[in-house]
């Protein structure tokens, strides 16, 4: 079994759990000591896999042995049973009082191993579920011995099981529950992604203002989730957060505020306390106090602290209201302890002494123990497996610390944090909204990365990490595309979840990427006919500098002018009857007609109109040389010099 059963007595007195092999454990809360070991026999009795306390409160009916023909009726109120649920799918009464198998339940049973047996003691009823790998739900009678109902759920495998006011609720990767009268799903629950482990029911109220609660944690959730059952919401209304996978619950009503206590894989027991009315689902609760237990080595060499793991924990038990039951230590010895909790104190640390069964250390000269080597390690395959001496493999350090992540990458890129760190940073980074964090997270484009974490992350992180998305695509398109390929691989895998949201709230959910997609796939046709454009031009200015060699492309001129023919003037003045002179340019530029310019000015202006009508346009010379007109004669013929 990956998680043990672990339980107490309905006053108290007892707390049991199933070991290893199906050993059936039972310990005395008030001296710490063993008071009994059901050990069945695995030729006769099969394992047990599940339990539940029993108190009963009428007679039984209870089968003679074998060669009595007669049934007794003996009077057992008030006797304390446990029911077993066994690997083969049956049910067994086991007593305390005797310390062995009362009575067996009669019926065809599960046709696989029972899973989870619940019993509500609370309203002292006759009436025991069970729930099997084989998909079933049985409805067992505790004062006859018999099998009473059967709820076929579905094929896939039952982890947990809770039933109250005509209404069974069934874990498994997910939480449903069932109408008993119509045998018809109502709802399903969706929050979780793997197996549900823990189920406890919270009853608010009583008669007709009752409000039924459910309080849930699966085998790969830090998170508890509470549930409500008479409601009609299918996602939690409140998150209470732990440092790891929870492995034990114990809630607690007093009023209308809610005292849970919660035991985690790391053996640290948190405890909380809220207020039913006022529960939301903003971000997941913080425990008010935390206990943990260290062993104590006044007096020791060693510096180094060891945990006593915390086994169960518990408020309902407590004489007062202000403590708490601790029962710490491993299966093979636990010690329980009252401790107080204070109210200043939220993180508090118990120190004991060690105990020998527990932190008992073999000495260095003992020829019994062997010391593992850390820094070797041996690899057996098909080929030397059947060998007698295996090469030993040094791992180099600067393997290790690559692999822890730790140093950066032999090509010098910058240091990527591992796939298993990634799920921590994300879901820390849309906790706290840290844009460090989540920078960090999406500037990962590695796409098994992005499918690891993704598949890693729980499904009521969905919704947040959409906003973070939604809002990268509004970014430049290196976002973008980072953006897309996160949330094409978050539809592919959490399609389920997205879909039990509906359609009114997953369009909701979608509504600023699918606006965002719109928009841009409308404008890609006029973009792609620019990109078109850019690139041939592009391509025809390299064609160009390809052809020249490099000499000529820097002596290129950037500017050229070409000035029209002497002949071309000619031409368009002879058509105006003007007769051009036989002289030179050295005979027209004469030093003595340089200073009759300013007389000329009249002159020059009119025969420059006269030339412009004919398409001819004077050029001036910035640096004091110009075109200069004589009069030859008194006639109307007159010449125009232009200058070179």
């Amino acid at each position: 079994m990956s998680l043990p059963v672990r339980q107490f007595s309905p006053d108290g007195k007892y707390c049991a759990y199933i070991g290893q092999q199906g050993k059936f454990v039972v310990y005395d809360v008030e001296t710490s000591a063993v008071h009994q070991v059901y050990t069945p026999n695995l030729h006769l009795n099969a394992p047990c896999t599940s339990f539940a306390w029993i108190q009963t409160t009428g007679s039984t009916e209870r089968t003679t042995p074998k060669g009595k023909s007669k049934k007794s009726r003996t009077s057992v109120a008030g006797q304390l049973l446990v029911a077993f649920g066994t690997s083969k799918g049956g049910v067994a009464f086991y007593s305390l009082a005797t310390g062995s198998i009362e009575r067996t339940c009669k019926g065809d049973g599960h046709t696989a191993p029972i899973t989870a047996i619940y019993f509500n003691a609370e309203h002292n009823s006759d009436r025991i579920y069970t729930a099997g790998a084989d998909g079933k739900v049985i409805e067992w009678s505790v004062s006859k011995c018999t099998q009473r109902k059967v709820y076929k759920i579905g094929v896939e495998k039952l982890t947990c099981v809770m039933a109250h006011a005509g209404s069974i609720l069934t874990g498994a990767k997910q939480l449903t529950l069932w109408d008993c009268e119509s045998d018809q799903p109502v709802r399903t629950l969706v929050g979780h992604t793997s197996n549900t482990q823990l189920l406890q029911p919270i009853v608010v109220g009583v008669d007709e203002d009752t409000a039924v609660y459910a309080l849930s944690g699966s085998a790969n959730d830090r998170n508890l989730s509470l549930w409500s059952i008479t409601g009609e919401e299918k996602k939690p209304i409140a998150y209470f957060a732990l440092d790891d996978v929870p492995e034990y619950l114990s809630p607690k009503l007093v009023g209308n505020k809610l005292h849970l206590v919660a035991v985690s894989r790391t053996g640290v027991s948190h405890y909380f306390v809220r207020d039913m009315g006022k529960l939301s689902t903003k971000k997941p609760y913080k425990a008010s106090h935390t206990f943990e237990v260290a062993i104590d080595t006044t007096g020791q060499e060693t510096k180094v602290v060891d945990r006593l793991p915390v086994f169960v924990a518990t408020v309902q038990y407590s004489p007062q209201q202000e403590n708490i039951l601790l029962g710490y230590g491993t299966e093979a010895h636990l010690r329980f302890e009252q401790v107080t909790i204070e109210e200043d104190v939220k993180h508090n640390v118990i120190i004991r002494e060690p105990v020998k069964l527990i932190t008992g250390k073999a000495k260095d000269g003992d020829p019994k123990t062997k010391t593992p080597l850390v820094d070797e390690a041996e690899y057996l395959n098909p080929v030397t497996g059947n060998k007698k001496s295996v090469k030993k493999v040094e791992i180099p350090m600067e393997v290790r610390l690559e692999n822890l992540s730790l140093l950066p990458d032999r090509s010098g890129a910058k240091t990527k944090s591992g796939q298993k760190n990634m799920i921590h940073l994300l879901v820390q980074g849309l906790h706290s909204k840290d844009a460090e964090l989540l920078r960090l997270v999406f500037s990962n484009n590695d796409p098994d990365v992005i499918q690891q974490t993704i598949q890693r992350m729980p499904s009521q992180y969905v919704s947040a990490l959409l906003n973070e998305l939604s809002h990268m695509m509004q970014m430049k398109t290196v976002h973008v595309q980072t953006a897309v390929c996160w949330l094409k691989h978050l539809i592919s895998i959490h399609s389920s979840q997205m879909m039990a949201l509906g359609s009114s709230n997953l369009l909701g959910e979608f509504a600023t990427c699918l606006g965002i997609i719109e928009y841009r796939v409308e404008h890609l046709n006029s973009l792609s006919r620019l990109r078109g454009r850019l690139g041939l031009l592009v391509e025809q200015i390299d064609r160009n500098k390809q052809t020249l060699t490099p000499e000529d492309q820097a002596n290129t001129n950037v500017l050229v002018y070409q000035e029209g023919d002497d002949s071309d003037v000619d031409s368009m003045l002879g058509k105006e009857g003007i007769d051009q002179p036989e002289s030179s340019n050295e005979d027209m530029y004469d030093d003595e007609d340089v200073d009759d310019v300013d007389d000329d000015d009249d002159d020059d202006h009119e025969n420059n109109m006269s030339a412009n009508r004919n398409g001819v346009t004077p050029f001036l010379r910035q640096n004091g040389h110009g075109a200069h007109q004589k009069d030859a004669s008194d006639d109307d013929d007159s010449e125009m010099e232009v200058s070179d």
